[in-house]
C-alpha cells in the first residue's frame, strides 16, 4: 500500500502539497486529516471531496507530520486504499444519549462490515469520556477489537473541538475509520512515562469522570493542600496547563493494571475535579510527578520493541497527549524524531486530549499523558 504524508501551515500550502502527490501518479482514495481548530474545516472537506478523497479527521492541539511538529497547521496522510478494504462511520450524540451508546453503534457497524475489523476512532474532546468509547465499541462488537484513536483538541482553549468526515462535522460526536483486518495487519503501543509516587488515596465519591472526594475530603482541598494549588474554586478556571499537565493521577485497577488520568477543569459549584476519563468510586489513586528527561528514551525503547514484532510498515499514526507536549517542551520534538526514524515510513498524527490504544490482544484502554502509536501494513492478500 502506498501512503504519503502531506503538511502545511496554511490550507493553501497543504492542498498544494496534496496536489503534488496526486499529480505524481498517486491514486489516493483515503485521507486522515489532523488540522488546527482555527482552520475552516468545511472548506477543507469540500476541497478534499473535489479531489475524490474519503476523509476521516479531527481538530488538534498541534499536528505531527513525519519528524515535524506543527502549530496551527494541518497534517494529512494519503492512502491508496483499495475499495472494500475500509469503511467510514460517523454520528453525533443525540440529546440525553451517552457516548457509550454512540460507540456501541460503531462497534456493531465494524463487525457487520468485516469479520476482523480494526477501528481507528476520533471523538469530541470536551464532551467525551474516552473510557465510555472503549467500553461502547467493545459492547457493540460483542468482543474486544483492535481499537485506536484519540479525543479532538483545540489548542488547550477548552472551548470547541470538531471531528469530521467528508460527509459532516461533529462538535459532540464520534467518527471512525474501520479497516478490514484480513487485508491490513496492525499493531500498536500506548506508553506514558509518568510515575506515581506517595501513598495511595481512595476515591470516596465520584461520578464518571467527576471526582468529589479523596479519603473523605474534598478533592479540591486535597489538591490545594498537597500541591499548593490556589484558585481551584474560582469560576471558569481551566487547570489543564498546570495541574493537569504536571500532576495527573494513576488509577489502580482491580486486575492490577493502572491508567493515567489528568484533571481538566474544576467545578466550584459541585466541588469537583473533572478528569479526561472515568475515575471509579472506590479506586485507589496516587499522584504522579512530572517526567524526567529520560522519558524520550523510555518511549523510543518501547517503540523499538514493537518494531521487533512488526518491522515493516506502510503507515504509522501517532497520537500524543497535548499535556506531554506542554510538560516536555522542546524535547517532545526529540521524541517525535526518534519514533519517525524507527520505521522510516510515512507518519502523521496530532496532539490530543486523550488517547485510545494498546496491544492488539484486547488490552486496549483510554489514556491520558500518553503516546499512542499505531503501525499499519497491508497484507499480501490486500495486495492481490
Amino acid at each position: 500500500m502506498t501512503t504519503r504524508t502531506c503538511c502545511g501551515l496554511t490550507q493553501e500550502d497543504l492542498l498544494s502539497h496534496i496536489d503534488s502527490e496526486l499529480a505524481s501518479g498517486m491514486k489516493a482514495t483515503l485521507a486522515l486529516v489532523f488540522c488546527s481548530p482555527d482552520w475552516d474545516v468545511r472548506s477543507l472537506m469540500d476541497a478534499l471531496a473535489e479531489r475524490h478523497l474519503t476523509v476521516v479527521g479531527t481538530t488538534t492541539a498541534g499536528e505531527i507530520a513525519g519528524d515535524r511538529v506543527l502549530e496551527g497547521g494541518g497534517s494529512v496522510m494519503l492512502w491508496e486504499a483499495a475499495p472494500g478494504s475500509f469503511e467510514v462511520w460517523a454520528e453525533s450524540r443525540s440529546e440525553g444519549e451517552s457516548m457509550r451508546e454512540v460507540a456501541q453503534r460503531l462497534g456493531q457497524a465494524a463487525t457487520d462490515w468485516f469479520a476482523r475489523p480494526v477501528v481507528l476512532t476520533f471523538a469530541s474532546g470536551l464532551t467525551t469520556d474516552g473510557e465510555a468509547v472503549v467500553r461502547g465499541v467493545k459492547a457493540g462488537a460483542g468482543r474486544a477489537l483492535p481499537l485506536y484513536g484519540g479525543l479532538a483538541g483545540d489548542n488547550l482553549r477548552m472551548e470547541r473541538t470538531e471531528v469530521f468526515t467528508h460527509s459532516g462535522i461533529h462538535e459532540d460526536g464520534l467518527v471512525g475509520l474501520v479497516l478490514d483486518g484480513e487485508r491490513y495487519h496492525v499493531d500498536g503501543i500506548a506508553t506514558s512515562g509518568w510515575k506515581p509516587v506517595g501513598i495511595a488515596k481512595t476515591v470516596t465519591r465520584s461520578e464518571g469522570n467527576q471526582v468529589f472526594e479523596l479519603d473523605g475530603e474534598s478533592v479540591l482541598d486535597v489538591y490545594g493542600k498537597y500541591l499548593n494549588m490556589d484558585g481551584l474554586r474560582e469560576s471558569n478556571v481551566s487547570i489543564a496547563m498546570d495541574l493537569g499537565v504536571q500532576y495527573p493521577i494513576s488509577v489502580e485497577r482491580e486486575d492490577g493494571t493502572s491508567v493515567i488520568r489528568a484533571p481538566l477543569l474544576s467545578d466550584p459549584e459541585t466541588d469537583a475535579l473533572i478528569f479526561a476519563g472515568a475515575v471509579p468510586e472506590g479506586a485507589k489513586v496516587r499522584f504522579c510527578i512530572p517526567p524526567s528527561l529520560d522519558i524520550v528514551d523510555h518511549v523510543v525503547d518501547e517503540a523499538n520493541t514493537l518494531h521487533g514484532k512488526m518491522s515493516d510498515a506502510d503507515a504509522v499514526v501517532l497520537i500524543s497527549c497535548a499535556a506531554r507536549r506542554t510538560a516536555l517542551g522542546p524535547i517532545v520534538e526529540d521524541e517525535i524524531l526518534g519514533l519517525d526514524e524507527i520505521w522510516r515510513a510515512p507518519m502523521a498524527g496530532y496532539f490530543s486530549y486523550g488517547e485510545i490504544g494498546g496491544p492488539t490482544d484486547g488490552g486496549c484502554d483510554f489514556h491520558n499523558e500518553t503516546c499512542m502509536l499505531l503501525v499499519v501494513r497491508e497484507t499480501p492478500y490486500g495486495r492481490d
